[in-house]
């Protein structure tokens, strides 16, 4: 599957953002998927993350806004729009991720409350990315309380990763990245990357 095969190409920056681990056998991968001319939601939103860690951002931006169109369940609208946020946020547009995260965390608030801590979890690095320390901290820790409360170990590693990044920045101080690929990391692989589809239940 698209996303598997992208998702073992991909690891993580100090930043904590996503890099190609392999830049020659994904940009193979990519070019080889845009070649079939795909339409459906799943391939083009696979694309579109492939594309956002290659640096490729308008692109990606591109190839994530069709995924998000044709997106047919509240999960898959979840999942799209937050991989759109961090295409616009790593592209430096952090004031269209925030509006992007924020309206991606009504639409979780009002259809599917078993994912707010996934647009919390974007919107807290988008504020962080713009300077608003204290306000990417409430959302974060709104985000680590709904996940401790859930008990999946695996997302509260990826929020208290946030936190520690968060502390961090400005420092000085490593915040201690973890350089497995997605799919092997404790945290929110599920929304942040590439996996399976929320409604599935996953992101």
């Amino acid at each position: 599957m698209l996303f598997q095969e992208i998702n073992q190409l991909v690891t993580y920056d100090e930043r904590q953002r996503m890099v190609p681990r392999d830049r020659g056998r994904l940009t193979a991968l990519v070019d080889a998927a845009r070649a079939q001319d795909p339409a459906d939601h799943g391939t083009l939103r696979a694309i579109g993350i492939g594309l956002l860690v290659l640096g490729e951002y308008g692109d990606a931006i591109r190839c994530l806004r069709r995924a998000l169109d044709l997106a047919d369940t509240t999960g898959r609208r979840i999942a799209a729009s937050l991989n759109l946020a961090d295409a616009h946020r790593y592209a430096g547009d952090a004031a269209t991720s925030e509006t992007l995260c924020r309206a991606t965390l009504a639409l979780a608030r009002k259809e599917a409350p078993e994912m707010v801590c996934f647009p919390l979890q974007h919107l807290g690095k988008t504020l962080a990315d713009l300077g608003r320390k204290q306000e990417a901290r409430e959302a974060l820790q709104e985000a680590l309380a709904l996940r401790t409360a859930e008990g999946d170990p695996e997302l509260i590693a990826g929020t208290q990763a946030a936190l520690r990044s968060l502390d961090a920045a400005g420092t000085g101080e490593d915040p201690t990245p973890d350089r497995r690929t997605p799919l092997e990391r404790p945290g929110d692989a599920r929304v942040t990357t590439i996996e399976q589809e929320p409604s599935d239940p996953w992101p």
